[in-house]
């Protein structure tokens, strides 16, 4: 029994894919990120985190300000965009009122060789801060009640520790 000239070149040609599958799958490196892993973020770019300006539930973009490595390899790029969330928002208020601020870091999306299975690395960590009171201020003058206190306010420009929330995997392209 012959088998078709025609049937043995699309045998040949499935072979040759699978081969080289299997040699990309082989080449790929797979490390992994530990849940508590602590990483260096900063808010992206010129983010006014205030709590005269934002309110609960707001989104906030940030970056990762080192790059993530591991043996002397880089996981992931600094510059790597993700997202923290404000969970707490309270306005500045007469009679010296300061206002409050507490945001947590949510996720990264990686960046550079290496990726997820397709979600973000989930991140964990809080700031807040508590804009300075002016009741003292406030009773001392007739006019008291119309002196507010200051806002709630994270520093843009500083850099800060959040940890990764869940082990995950990347492989690298």
């Amino acid at each position: 029994m012959r088998i078709p000239i025609p049937f043995r070149r699309i045998v040949i040609v499935t072979v040759a894919i699978l081969c080289m599958i299997a040699t990309v799958s082989a080449n790929a490196t797979v490390v992994r990120l530990n849940k508590g892993q602590e990483i260096q973020v900063k808010f992206a770019g010129d983010t006014k985190v205030s709590s005269g300006e934002l309110v609960k539930g707001d989104s906030i973009d940030i970056v990762l300000a080192e790059a993530i490595i591991i043996d002397d390899s880089t996981i992931v790029e600094a510059g790597a965009e993700g997202k923290a969330v404000v969970l707490d928002a309270k306005k500045n208020g007469r009679a010296g009122k300061p206002g409050y601020i507490k945001v947590a870091f949510t996720n990264l999306q990686p960046k550079g060789a290496f990726k997820t299975d397709g979600g973000p690395i989930l991140l964990s960590g809080e700031l807040e801060n508590e804009g300075k009171g002016k009741k003292t201020l406030s009773y001392l003058f007739i006019f008291g009640l119309f002196i507010k206190g200051s806002n709630g306010e994270l520093d843009s420009g500083s850099v800060y520790t959040a940890t990764i929330a869940e082990s995950i995997k990347l492989r690298s392209e």
